[in-house]
């Protein structure tokens, strides 16, 4: 195992760059930014400081690029918090604990597990999971075939998957989530959400208010409405059925909280609820 310190009074920018294996980060409340190898030859992984910044390179395959060799490493990190992160890997999995500032992870097939990014946040993975406890900022994710799971969505939220599910629980900004074929869920959303999807089924547990748009083809359309909200509704499906018991709220006062809703699919069936 090799073994790095070095001192870092503020918040550092971090960038990381490994083929195989994990790298797990934590942000602590610390002075010092230290780094830890492990695996066949840990010293041909690059490790250095310039000024703020903290670079951990891992070494090229010999065969199809950067990605291509066989050894994994693992990397353990711990920096100051709020320290900015950029991560690239190809099969690594990523696991970042603790409250960043700003952003960048890109994996190939590994799983990304993050925790509290308080700034902007770009998230793409191939095929690998992609679960997030918070972002304070602007998020965009980005899957081919990995789960989307965010906790709490502060800011504006873009998330676009092939065949992933994609799991969120709270939105406070505009929201637009897309997948092929994948399920698509939103617990609680405080401002508006377009969502699509080719197969799968689309849920808001609770829509408080903006402007709400939900396309599918053979998925079910669910969204529910908090009483008293006044709601207008424009939903249609070809071969599915409708059902609302949503209640008349009448026209809203001004400044009042109200919800415009578009929903169509061709076959599945689309279901408004008083919540």
């Amino acid at each position: 195992m090799s073994s790095y310190e070095f001192e870092t009074h503020e918040p550092v920018d971090l960038y990381v760059e490994l083929g195989k294996g994990e790298v797990e980060v934590t942000a602590t409340d610390t002075t010092a930014t230290t780094v830890e190898v492990e695996g066949r030859d840990p010293e041909r992984v690059e490790v250095r400081q310039d000024g703020r910044q903290i670079s951990v390179i891992g070494p090229k395959g010999n065969r199809g690029g950067f990605f291509g060799g066989e050894q994994a490493y693992t990397v353990t990190i711990s920096l100051p918090i709020h320290s900015n992160a950029v991560l690239k890997t190809g099969s690594a999995d990523i696991a970042l604990d603790g409250t960043f500032g700003h952003g960048q992870v890109k994996s190939g097939s590994g799983d990304c597990r993050l925790d509290t990014f308080d700034g902007p946040l770009i998230v793409e993975t191939g095929s690998g999971d992609i679960v997030l406890t918070r972002a304070g900022a602007e998020l965009r994710v980005k899957s081919g075939s990995g789960d989307v799971d965010v906790a709490h969505a502060e800011g504006t939220l873009s998330v676009s998957t092939g065949s992933g599910d994609v799991e969120i629980g709270t939105t406070n900004g505009q929201a637009v989530v897309k997948t092929g074929s994948g399920d698509l869920e939103i617990g609680h959303a405080g401002d508006g959400v377009s969502m699509s999807t080719g197969s799968g089924d689309m849920k808001i547990g609770s829509a408080t208010r903006g402007k709400f748009n939900a396309k599918g083809a053979s998925g079910d359309v669910m969204i529910g409405i908090p009483a008293g909200i006044p709601v207008w509704t424009d939903v249609t499906t070809v071969s599915g059925s409708i059902h609302s018991d949503l209640r008349g709220a009448g026209q809203p006062e001004p400044g009042a909280d109200y919800v415009e809703l578009r929903a169509k699919t061709v076959s599945g069936d689309i279901e408004l609820r008083e919540v």
